[in-house]
């Protein structure tokens, strides 16, 4: 038998995976709870920030007009008419000759517009010598300096980050509308896969799937609600489908996605709008809409992880309208070639602001995903890479 009636190449391929993908839904939730959620709107701030003049320093807060006269070993004295500390507000006005100590970030006083920094003055009594000259607004947070009433805070489609939700926070926001969290069914396939291995039962594989795509989709933004181990089996496969579609948004199934004799996934999914893409590694996988989208994934933990990133993480960027992976744009620090006609997933790391790839190629190779720190794209249409030609390098998640 034929191997694959034909390869769909990887544009095409995601190009559907794309088509049957609509944005998700939203929800409204505090802010506190919203850390690493997807922002669904613009925020705009409402206020300025600060919102008042406020003290950049300890000192004594004057009009700089007062201190003009200031030369080199002089110094004038004011009248000090009032003390203040953030989060109290002087009742008093400064007025030529006077001044009112103030802490940082206390509101400034009617009628100051500088401030002289505590180490360039001597109280003495209810007086103070000042000793540097200063000029209007030295030493003073304007109304609005950091963020203006009606700037843009976050755009939609930002992860929440802390530092999000301080600047959030700082304007008075107490609830943001998020994207609801995508919930991902994981079913892996096979007589072979066990949690644990028992010496009664040689000849068996540890299943490492399901602990790696449980995880990835957990860093891609989505909580898993269902897990199931079944042998090659189909009422088992069609049972553990029918449990997933319950209580998920996208299905993740592992193995027999080939043509083997146990390779039975295609079948028994049906509805497949490809199965096999020009991809390497990860050639067998497959896609279906069954009320819910299914990601038929190969058995081999790096090629699943291959395919994760290649189709579910665009999958999600596009329901989710953010973007999950970032890259930078580098060197590459060798020559390599490539096969014609396969995009490739080459995993590399970067050294002295270079790309580096592994030398490990093999589909079953594990170590070669956990001691990379990400991947470059080889086109299809191309032969491979040139020494030092700048290539984006993509992060893992």
């Amino acid at each position: 038998m034929k191997e694959f009636k034909s390869l769909m190449s990887y544009e095409k391929a995601l190009e559907i995976v794309i088509k049957n993908s609509s944005e998700f839904d939203s929800e409204s939730l505090s802010l506190s709870d919203s850390l690493g959620r997807v922002l669904s709107e613009d925020l705009f701030s409402k206020i300025d920030s600060p919102s008042f003049d406020r003290s950049a320093m300890d000192g004594f807060a004057i009009q700089a007009k007062d201190s003009f006269s200031i030369s080199e070993g002089s110094h004038i004295a004011l009248e000090i008419i009032d003390s203040i500390t953030a989060g109290k507000v002087s009742d008093k006005k400064v007025t030529s000759g006077t001044a009112i100590e103030i802490m940082t970030g206390a509101m400034m006083p009617e009628g100051a517009d500088s401030v002289v920094m505590q180490e360039f003055t001597e109280r003495d009594g209810e007086k103070v010598r000042i000793y540097k000259k200063v000029f209007p607004y030295l030493h003073v947070s304007r109304r609005g300096e950091d963020i203006k009433e009606g700037d843009l805070l976050v755009k939609k489609g930002a992860i929440l980050s802390a530092q999000h939700l301080s600047l959030l926070k700082s304007q008075g926001v107490e609830n943001v509308r998020v994207k609801k969290t995508p919930r991902v069914a994981i079913i892996v396939t096979g007589d072979e896969l066990v949690d644990r291995i028992d010496e009664k039962d040689p000849g068996k594989i540890l299943d490492s799937n399901s602990i790696m795509l449980s995880s990835l989709s957990k860093k891609a933004l989505c909580k898993v609600t269902y897990r199931a181990m079944v042998n090659d089996d189909q009422n088992e496969i069609l049972n553990a489908i029918s449990n997933a579609k319950k209580d998920s948004d996208i299905i993740l199934i592992t193995g027999g996605s080939s043509f083997g004799k146990k390779d039975m996934l295609p079948k028994i999914v049906g509805n497949m709008l490809f199965h096999g893409v020009t991809i390497k590694p990860g050639k067998p996988i497959g896609f279906s809409i069954q009320e819910k989208p299914i990601f038929i994934m190969s058995g081999y933990p790096v090629a699943s992880f291959v395919q994760f990133y290649l189709f579910v993480i665009p999958y999600l960027e596009s329901i989710l309208k953010t973007k999950i992976i970032k890259d930078v744009k580098l060197p590459f620090s060798v020559s390599i070639a490539s096969e014609v006609g396969r995009l490739e997933f080459v995993r590399c790391r970067i050294e002295d602001d270079e790309i580096v790839p592994l030398r490990i190629f093999g589909s079953g190779i594990i170590s070669s995903i956990s001691n990379s720190t990400g991947y470059v794209l080889i086109d299809e249409k191309t032969e491979g890479i040139n020494k030092g030609e700048k290539i984006r390098f993509y992060y893992y998640i």
